[in-house]
């Protein structure tokens, strides 16, 4: 019997179909080891970032381990050993704007809100306790948040609302200090997060409040305006009593001096008409004749006239003139 099968190139055909199944199959299981043992080793490697921290748990025995701190590449004992990451870096809280800030109220009972923003830092050193109390890593709205909250009220229940603005300074010094103690006797956050800044960024006082602030004030500037109106009219008084004072004062003392003349005039007219006449007056006629000079000179000035005084006597006749001048 003859054996063709080596010769026959149809039988070398069909035993090379029959091998390139074979190392395709065998490149196929080669390729899905080598995947599983890359996946493997991918599942066992994990890598910590910049201000971060790792923890790792066992949720099988409970075990803790760590804190890892980062930037660092780890490969796990274990591959269902979990990996939590936790943020060391500072963290702010920003409680501002409508529905964000802080309502209180302040010892006269007005509601006002403040605009407050917090920053603070994970202890590293003390991140598994905080994991241990938060494992959803929830300290910021479950306890944190509340406890800024109640310092805020507290402080500012000691002030009213006209020493807001005022006392802003102790206000936030009061507020840091308080959510400082806070933070120290809280159990689950004791000595896990630390306080690095508060800031009391504004504090919005209600409309009502400010239109009355502003009625206000502009009632002490009308009355300080009504004051000093008053305080002019006073001076304007004042100078226009003493002007009337002064011109009362200079026209007497002009009426003094006139009358000084007047009499030193008549007083000269007498001698002048004894003197001439020989004759000597009594005090009778000394008067009579100065009422009757005074009164005709009186009425020389309102006339315009020249009134003369005809004095008559055994020794001579004199006639007097009552207007001085032309």
């Amino acid at each position: 019997m003859i054996n063709n099968w080596g010769g026959n190139p149809e039988n070398r055909a069909n035993m090379s179909l029959v091998r390139f199944p074979r190392r395709l199959a065998a490149f196929v299981i080669l390729l899905i080891i080598a995947l599983t043992s890359l996946g493997l080793i991918a599942a066992n490697i994990y890598t910590i970032g910049v201000s971060q921290v790792g923890i790792l748990v066992n949720p099988y025995s409970g075990d803790f381990s760590g804190p890892v701190a980062g930037p660092t590449l780890a490969w796990k004992s274990v591959p269902w050993v979990n990996v939590v990451i936790v943020s060391t870096a500072v963290q702010t809280i920003q409680m501002v704007g409508p529905g964000n800030n802080i309502n209180v109220l302040t010892r006269d009972n007005l509601n006002v809100s403040l605009d407050v923003t917090i920053r603070y830092q994970v202890m590293a050193t003390n991140v598994i306790t905080l994991y241990k109390h938060y494992p959803a890593l929830s300290w910021e709205d479950n306890t944190l948040v509340p406890l800024i909250r109640s310092s805020v009220r507290d402080v500012v229940a000691n002030y009213t609302a006209d020493e807001l603005q005022a006392v802003r300074a102790q206000i936030q010094a009061g507020v840091e200090n308080k959510l400082t103690t806070s933070l120290a006797t809280e159990p689950s956050l004791a000595n896990d997060i630390q306080l690095v800044e508060l800031n009391l960024r504004d504090i919005v006082l209600p409309n009502s409040f400010l239109a009355a602030i502003q009625a206000k004030l502009n009632a002490q500037q009308q009355l300080l305006q009504a004051q000093f109106q008053a305080q002019q009219l006073i001076v304007t008084a004042l100078g226009q009593r003493n002007a009337t004072i002064i011109a009362a004062q200079a026209q007497a003392n002009a009426t003094l001096i006139q009358a000084l003349a007047n009499a030193q005039s008549i007083s000269e007219i007498i001698s002048q008409v004894e003197t001439q006449t020989g004759t000597t007056w009594n005090s009778t006629q000394v008067a009579a004749f100065t009422n009757m000079y005074t009164e005709l000179q009186l009425l020389s000035k309102l006339t315009g006239q020249n009134l003369y005084i005809f004095v008559g006597s055994p020794n001579g006749s004199l006639i007097i003139p009552t207007k001085s001048g032309p």
